[in-house]
């Protein structure tokens, strides 16, 4: 009887699944096949009602690509699974582990190390207490004592877990990262990483740390503190923190919402609602805000300071009078420092400057200067002459005038406020 071509291709479609479901368990069978390459004896045995076999001396067996060394071994029949002792090591492709101990799970083809855990691949070595190679899904997972060093960094953790063919890292519990090029430190509690886009995220309490000596013989320490610290090392290496920033080097301090971090470049970039204070001394202190703050330092030292959009600069002048501060405003305001102290200071678009004048230790009245432009000239920290150009116009108040009604002269914008504590649940390392 002759069913026609639809009926053959049918029956045809059906040999070819029975074939394909009779060669599946046969290459999961096969995949789960432990393959004993050498021993130098070999003894049968009973465990818990398990029979097993004693393994000893120059151990090696294989499972597809992995290869296992040891000098003993117990393999279990029945559950598939091998014990492993005197210094075991497992080669899958380029990746070594090697442990005091061990086990091996030929079923999903996982392997745990105890006690001392090295991994090598590549540049790369981690150590752990505890370690987990995931075979099937090319993952590791580590525990207790963690730290994994390359030619760049060391990281300590808690817990570290690597997907090999992603190139991702997963790092918890007092995280810290150390740099060896640039003496950049990162804690934290949580720490992503994504090596081929050259990415990573830090949370959990994170900030980092920078430390410099050179020069000086003590300690010069920059550190940034945020909700969420984020590393890119693409064309420009940067460090970027987000979500109630603090920033402190030396006698400067800054909040911000939004702070990048230039490493080779030595300049930080503060964005959304910054301020910045700094002190030439302690009696004389100052506060810059506007819409973005731009640091330069050179050689780890303030250079310059550019405070743009709605700038506004503000400076106490007396422990007499606390009162009384000096003011500017205008579009830009840039600082320009030598040797940490203000050189000179240059108010562009709309500039206002306002000047209280002292004698003999007195109070003596207050000029107040507008104009296109405005430059402030410094002499050891000092104010000692102003310049201004392009639609000057000049006010002196005097003394009398101005007594006890500081408040009322002010400029539009005036805000002087004293930094914030760090946030206390930032851990100190």
């Amino acid at each position: 009887m002759n069913d026609g071509p639809c009926a053959q291709a049918g029956r045809d479609v059906m040999l070819v699944l029975c074939c394909v479901l009779m060669i599946v368990p046969a290459m999961a069978q096969q995949d789960k096949t432990v393959h004993l390459e050498h021993a130098d004896s070999l003894i049968g045995l009973v465990v818990d009602g398990e029979q097993a076999r004693q393994l000893v001396g120059n151990v090696k067996f294989t499972q597809g690509t992995i290869e296992v060394r040891c000098q003993r071994a117990i393999q279990y029949l029945a559950t598939n699974r091998i014990a492993l002792e005197g210094t075991p090591e497992l080669w899958d492709g380029k990746m070594h582990m090697v442990a005091t101990r061990g086990m091996y799970y030929a079923d999903t083809k996982t392997a745990e190390g105890f006690d001392r855990v090295m991994i090598e691949e590549s540049t790369t070595t981690l150590k752990a207490r505890y370690g987990k190679y995931f075979a099937n899904e090319k993952k590791a997972y580590f525990d207790t004592d963690v730290s994994v060093e390359d030619n760049q960094s060391i990281l300590t953790s808690n817990q570290f877990t690597y997907f090999r063919d992603d190139q991702r890292t997963i790092a918890d519990g007092n995280v810290k990262i150390r740099g060896y090029k640039n003496n950049l430190t990162i804690f934290g509690d949580h720490f992503e990483n994504f090596k081929k886009t050259k990415f990573s995220r830090m949370t959990g309490h994170p900030r980092f740390m920078q430390i410099d000596t050179a020069g000086t013989g003590r300690y010069d320490t920059l550190s940034v503190a945020g909700g969420i610290l984020e590393s890119y090392q693409d064309s420009t290496e940067r460090l970027v923190a987000r979500d109630s920033v603090h920033v402190r080097r030396g006698s400067l301090v800054a909040e911000a919402g939004h702070c990048v971090m230039f490493t080779e470049l030595d300049s930080l970039i503060l964005r959304k609602a910054p301020f910045v204070w700094y002190a030439d001394s302690a009696a004389e202190r100052n506060q810059l805000s506007g819409d973005s703050i731009f640091i330069k330092l050179l050689h780890r030292k303030l250079q310059t300071v550019n405070v743009r959009g709605s700038a506004f600069a503000i400076s106490t002048t007396d422990t007499l009078y606390p009162a009384r501060f000096n003011q500017m405003s205008g579009e830009e305001i840039i600082f320009h420092f030598d040797s940490s102290k203000i050189r000179q200071i240059d108010v562009d678009k709309t500039a206002t400057s306002m000047y209280y004048l002292y004698e003999d230790g007195k109070g003596n009245g207050m000029n107040k200067t507008t104009g296109d432009h405005v430059t402030l000239i410094f002499r050891e920290g000092k104010f000692d002459r102003l310049k201004a150009l392009s639609g000057v116009e000049g006010q002196y108040f005097p003394e009398k005038m101005i007594r006890s009604r500081e408040m009322d002269y002010n400029l539009t914008g005036f805000n002087w406020r004293e930094p914030k504590p760090p946030n206390k649940n930032v851990k100190e390392k």
